[in-house]
């Protein structure tokens, strides 16, 4: 029995130094894996960091051509808006012009009325005959002018609208 007692001893020490050992080559083993667990985390915050700053830019290109073509489309809304602002003004501008002509004629009119009428029946009554005569023709032209002040109230002035709704924007 001591023979037997004696080999367990050896045994045991045998077989704790089998299981030392694997427990040291496990524990290698767990320190590589912990080095590629680190190594797999350095290479995914710098791939993430890297997408970041990929993303980043491309996004600041993207504000940078959005705001260029947005600001090529403002200065083409504006130069639509100066058009269109020239072509409804133009028909005021022409309907002032007469009516400026017709108040400067009314004038003249009422001036030369003013000296006829001075001069009294007889010796002028030339004067009065011609006042009477153009003041009657002025009368005649006074049916074109009654339409001016309609075409200047009526007249209708287009708007654009700028503003999109988010659908049509893609938002």
């Amino acid at each position: 029995m001591r023979g037997a007692m004696e080999l367990e001893p050896e045994l045991l020490l045998q077989e704790a130094r089998e299981n030392v050992e694997a427990a040291q080559s496990y524990r290698r083993e767990l320190g590589h894996r912990l080095e590629g667990l680190r190594e797999a985390r350095r290479q995914i915050k710098e791939s993430a960091s890297q997408t970041r700053d990929v993303l980043k830019q491309h996004f600041n290109d993207l504000k940078g051509t959005l705001g260029k073509l947005l600001d090529e489309r403002l200065v083409t809304l504006l130069q639509e808006v100066d058009t269109i602002e020239q072509e409804t003004i133009k028909p005021l501008d022409d309907c002032q012009k007469l009516i400026e002509h017709g108040v400067n004629t009314a004038e003249d009119l009422v001036r030369e009325g003013e000296i006829a009428m001075r001069g009294g029946v007889g010796e002028e009554n030339e004067k009065l005959w011609s006042f009477t005569k153009k003041a009657s023709h002025i009368q005649l032209d006074r049916w074109s002018f009654a339409m001016l002040p309609r075409l200047a109230s009526n007249s209708w002035v287009q708007v654009l609208h700028p503003l999109w709704p988010p659908k049509v924007l893609g938002l």
